[in-house]
Parts: structure tokens; sequence; C-alpha cells
């Protein structure tokens, strides 16, 4: 999986739990910067993204995350490397 496709699935996935068109993601700014996001909403984007994906994101891994994008690169390798459920 590439990560122009995960990163699609990545921003959808956000945009689909917060309540906000995909534009209004910013890929470059942290998880924390998508409009109407809170814990909860991000736990469900996440669950969306490792369903869709076949991989499991590591839970600390969300606390080291910079930026929507190096979420979405994380997985991309994830799923390269056959880290499935």
């Amino acid at each position: 999986m590439s990560v122009t496709d995960t990163l699609g699935i990545v921003v959808r996935a956000l945009a689909t739990q917060a309540g906000v068109d995909s534009a209004a993601i910013d890929a470059d700014k942290p998880l924390s910067a998508v409009p109407g996001i809170e814990s909860v909403k991000a736990l469900r984007a996440i669950t969306e993204i490792e369903d869709e994906c076949d991989v499991v994101i590591p839970d600390d891994f969300l606390f080291e995350t910079a930026s929507v994008r190096e979420l979405a690169e994380f997985v991309a390798s994830l799923a390269r490397e056959g880290s499935s459920l």
C-alpha cells in the first residue's frame, strides 16, 4: 500500500469522525489540529484505519505522532511489513 493511498484512508477516517470535509485536514499538522477531533473520535478513526489497512497501530505511537502525514507513513510501513491483525 502506498503512502498516498494510506494518506487518503487516514484523512477520510479522521474527517468522518470529526464531521468535517477532508479538505479541512492539513496532513502536515498534528492530529490534535484536526478541526472537531477529540480523543474518542480520534480513537474511532484509528480503529477504522486499522480495519481498512489490516494493521495494528501501537497505542504509544499515537502519542508520538507529529502529523497526519507521519501517521499515514507509519501505517503504510506496517502494511508493507505485513503487520496484520
